[in-house]
């Protein structure tokens, strides 16, 4: 009996530590669709970044993803909760799965900005060009 719960207490510990990893994962992708919204804010008023807040604005109103530390945990885990919020007041405290979803969209609708940003500067460069020479 002892045995089986020393073997249940170090697969829990193993999986509490795992649990941890992901969590850890999830902050890194956070800090660099932050850094690309920072990127994005300074080319269009779209895109805001501010104080772990990455917000979208769109015709219906900003959506805005936030990391924020959780207090619940000890302090040198730098455990973090993550929240969906919206214009309307809305404010939800998101899973790993529904934080993972929330940033990865996130991500992906900020890098087809940064695409379209640049090809419409591509071609304005262009079109200033051909007006100089021609």
């Amino acid at each position: 009996m002892k045995k089986l719960f020393l073997l249940l207490f170090m697969l829990g510990a193993g999986l509490t530590s795992q649990a941890q990893e992901d969590w850890r994962v999830l902050t890194t992708v956070f800090d660099q669709v932050y850094s690309l919204a920072t990127d994005l804010g300074e080319q269009t008023d779209k895109v805001v970044a501010a104080g772990n807040v990455i917000s979208v604005i769109t015709g219906k109103g900003t959506i805005s993803v936030q990391k924020k530390l959780d207090t619940s945990k000890p302090k040198d885990l730098n455990h973090y909760q993550y929240l969906l919020l919206t214009t309307a007041g809305k404010s939800i405290l998101l899973d790993k799965m529904n934080a993972e979803r929330v940033i990865e969209t996130f991500q992906a609708k900020l890098l087809k900005l940064k695409n379209s940003l640049a090809e419409n500067q591509d071609a304005d460069v262009e079109n200033i060009l051909k007006d100089l020479f021609n």
